[in-house]
């Protein structure tokens, strides 16, 4: 997927660069039967890292975090030596449906809010293989929580080319893609605006007022501001699930 330079500068100095929060991070690794001291695990589509650092403090094993943006990779790999943890955690730049890794190299992968980007169910497909026998993978995406969702919500995901499924349907996937579920878990409230929306919506303000004039810059803008309004007026129907799933 080919991004517009401007997308990154938008969300290169964002904590985060999409929804999520500590707390639900550390609640979904509570999910998983204690890890190998030495566990090998793949954050998929890591961004920036703010998960990665997450799981550096949960696990005692090895992590490996990838992502196609070589600017979030370097974030990470300041922090990790800053922390002395370059032993720990170390950076791929790499495609997440062409991985660089053999089969059967990780007891965990993780990957939250990105799997939309090669769709659930073909991500599930393409990083199975990857794990190891009875290892564990855990990805978060959005999906209906109510039925009937309100016509505008729908024409805006239709939009964005991603329309969600129910819940029940993405855990049928999961059975489909060989996979047994563990446990399901939906991301706070607050791990999507207080964490993802206001800090976008502050940052959106600062770049009008640089870069605004520019048509397409501000169409972009006009979309990220259209997304919060979104969640603002309709979150009871939607949001992100974490799907804990273990390879038999």
């Amino acid at each position: 997927m080919s991004l517009p330079p401007f997308f990154y500068q938008i969300f290169e100095s964002l904590p985060r660069q999409g929804p999520g929060c500590a707390g639900a991070t550390k609640k979904v690794f509570s999910f998983i039967p204690p890890l190998p001291g030495d566990a090998a695990i793949l954050d998929v589509g890591c961004g920036s890292g703010t998960q990665t650092r997450d799981l550096a403090k949960l696990t005692t094993g090895t992590i490996t975090a990838v992502d196609n943006h070589q600017p979030f990779l370097d974030a990470i790999d300041t922090w990790t030596e800053q922390a002395g943890m370059t032993h720990r955690v170390k950076t791929v730049c790499a495609s997440m449906d062409t991985l660089p890794f053999d089969k059967g190299s990780f007891d965990l992968i993780w990957s939250e809010g990105a799997i939309f980007i090669v769709g659930f169910e073909q991500g599930l497909n393409l990083w199975k293989p990857l794990l190891k026998k009875g290892g564990y993978m855990v990805v978060s995406d959005a999906d209906w929580f109510e039925a009937n969702p309100p016509e505008e919500l729908m024409k805006w995901w239709e939009s964005v080319g991603y329309v969600p499924v129910p819940e029940e349907e993405m855990k049928e996937r999961v059975r489909w893609a060989g996979l047994r579920l563990v446990a399901t878990y939906r991301l706070p409230e607050a791990g999507w605006w207080d964490n993802y929306h206001v800090p976008m919506l502050a940052r959106i303000a600062e770049l009008r007022k640089t870069h605004g004039s520019d048509p397409g810059n501000a169409a972009l803008l006009d979309a990220l501001e259209h997304e919060a309004d979104m969640y603002r007026q309709y979150k009871r129907y939607y949001g992100y699930t974490f799907f804990v799933m273990q390879n038999p």
